[in-house]
């Protein structure tokens, strides 16, 4: 039979392993060692980075609409929609490449700034097109 001291110093042994589990941002590998599924929670600095990178991306889509160019318009919309967001419908006035260009360095920098490794990927990505479509502008 178990004292009391022992079943404290084990609860108190756990509690701290799961604390550094968690600390260390390891938690969701030790689940899947053990063949447990974690449920992806996005961090919340991907969650303002998000906001963020949406209401660029609305700015970048107003300012095509604005030159006329559908085929900026397409992409950027594909872009939001992409981000779960729906396109903008409104227009602003503005130099669409001077306006590219720097969605694509905002891009770059918002793909390092990321914490999740696919956020991040998408938002390289994001960079890519934005930067083949300064030649359409």
């Amino acid at each position: 039979m178990s004292s009391r001291r022992v079943v404290i110093a084990a609860a108190g042994g756990a509690a701290v392993a799961l604390a550094g589990l968690f600390v260390t941002d390891t938690f969701d590998d030790a689940l899947r060692a053990v063949g447990a599924t974690p449920k992806p929670l996005p961090r919340p600095e991907d969650t303002s980075l998000m906001r963020a990178v949406v209401e660029d991306q609305q700015r970048v889509l107003a300012v095509a609409r604005g030159a006329g160019n559908p085929e900026v318009v397409t992409l950027v919309s594909a872009q939001l929609v992409q981000l779960g967001t729906t396109p903008g419908t409104g227009t602003e006035d503005g130099d669409l490449a001077e306006v590219l260009r720097a969605a694509v360095g905002h891009r770059a920098t918002d793909a390092r700034a990321a914490i999740s490794p696919d956020f991040a990927q998408v938002l390289a990505s994001m960079s890519a097109g934005l930067a083949q479509a300064v030649t359409l502008a």
